[in-house]
């Protein structure tokens, strides 16, 4: 009984192994099959190709206007890093209950910054520019305020943001 069993459990064994290729074989000749491919036309073709039916990455005018708003989305950025309330040089340092110190300050990840403009239907604001990014929490702990600003600080938190601008006679607001 028992050579049965083991007899019957390799030849299903050598089954999947004599199949494997074959298998193989099929995925191979289906990767290499012709794909189609879209061609990008507007929906009618006697229709002139404005702004609104033009594909974004040939729109001039909106890369344009997004590389405009990413440098503007930079300065802000540097403009609210150097202004925040809890920035690194207004840092928070509280006594805690232990007799320690515990140094806390906010700063903006400028890698984790991201940039999307779009067209608006509006003809007063042609354009909205949406600003994400990541604002750190930054904490240190110490016996005192002086080796707290000294200490390496650690990311306690992340708190994430978004800011919606928009482009009104010439400038982003």
């Amino acid at each position: 009984m028992i050579k049965y069993v083991i007899s019957a459990i390799y030849a299903l064994f050598l089954g999947i192994i004599l199949c494997a290729p074959a298998a193989q074989a099929d995925q191979t000749e289906a990767a290499l099959a012709p794909v189609d491919v879209a061609i990008m036309a507007p929906g009618n073709a006697n229709a002139p190709i404005t702004g609104q039916n033009l594909p974004l990455y040939l729109d001039e005018d909106l890369a344009s206007k997004h590389a405009n708003f990413s440098n503007f989305a930079k300065g802000t950025i540097q403009s609210l890093n150097r202004n925040h309330h809890l920035s690194k040089s207004r840092m928070q340092i509280v006594k805690q209950s232990d007799g320690l110190y515990r140094a806390r300050y906010h700063s903006i990840d400028s890698a984790s910054l991201v940039c999307k403009v779009r067209r608006s239907k509006s003809k007063a604001i042609p354009y909205v520019g949406v600003l994400r990014y990541k604002e750190r929490i930054f904490e240190a702990v110490a016996v005192s305020p002086e080796a707290c600003r000294a200490s390496e600080f650690i990311p306690v938190a992340i708190i994430p943001n978004r800011h919606i601008f928009s482009f009104k006679k010439g400038a982003w607001q």
